[in-house]
């Protein structure tokens, strides 16, 4: 499977201001030579263009008296003009600030991603099976060496095939990576921390600042970040409850469910 590439936050933002001058209406001959000139420098220049665009695109469904060229005078200029339009009510320009100023990057950039409710099946090439919980984002790098699935944020879980070319199945999180050893298992990542949960063979995590590497067995689980991996503890569940789309609530008293 084919990925996009990878874009620095600072070619992102050499990327929005070209497209602020070429939205401005006022671009010369030479600023458009110039433009050229650094979109063919490198892929990753006119990867990121095209992403802005596809960001700037999703803008048409504001209002229609609300005009591109409000954007392209300036960033304060727009987010006033987005204050200004009564078509606009609170709670939309809420939700369009948090997407247009709290969003990272790498969540814009994603491969797959879920909403916040939604469970999403998606069957990977060499046959293994991927399966996103609520608010989840992941990136899949496969090349001739590895199988690789990066979990942005949130909670995936994964039933592994056998691959022809014998290449190791990794899952990557922002304090360690984690190895199937011909496995069921689930990640979830949150809180400054990642959770495996093993339901079939092993899974060996690798932290980042942790020399040694940690081999989880069937039927337990563990928590880790970059620096501490924690000890191996048994489950209570041969499956997510998550993925049987069942809400389980443990250690829960019961007068507070009929209240």
């Amino acid at each position: 499977m084919t990925n996009p590439e990878k874009i620095s936050e600072q070619v992102l933002d050499e990327a929005t201001d070209w497209l602020v001058i070429l939205h401005s209406g006022e671009v010369t001959g030479e600023q458009y030579q110039q433009f050229e000139q650094w979109k063919n420098q490198k892929p990753e220049n006119a990867l990121a263009i095209e992403q802005v665009q596809k960001f700037i695109s999703g803008l048409n469904e504001l209002p229609v008296n609300l005009k591109h060229q409000s954007f392209a005078h300036s960033k304060n200029e727009f987010h006033q003009t987005l204050k200004n339009n009564t078509l606009l009510s609170i709670i939309g320009l809420s939700m369009l600030t948090f997407f247009l100023y709290q969003l990272p990057w790498s969540k814009w950039q994603a491969d797959y991603h879920t909403d916040i409710g939604e469970i999403k099946n998606i069957p990977l090439e060499d046959g293994s099976k991927l399966t996103l919980a609520s608010n989840s984002y992941v990136n899949i790098h496969f090349s001739h060496q590895t199988r690789t699935v990066e979990l942005i944020s949130g909670e995936i879980y994964i039933e592994t095939a056998k691959d022809q070319k014998k290449r190791p199945f990794i899952v990557e999180t922002q304090y360690g990576d984690m190895q199937a050893l011909g496995t069921q298992f689930s990640v979830l990542h949150e809180n400054h921390k990642t959770k495996l949960n093993v339901y079939q063979h092993a899974v060996a995590i690798h932290a980042h600042h942790q020399p040694s590497t940690q081999v989880i067995q069937q039927g337990h689980r563990a928590v880790f970040d970059d620096h501490f991996i924690s000890k191996s503890i048994p489950l209570k569940n041969d499956q997510p409850y998550w993925t049987q789309h069942l809400l389980v609530a443990e250690n829960w008293p019961l007068k507070k469910s009929v209240t």
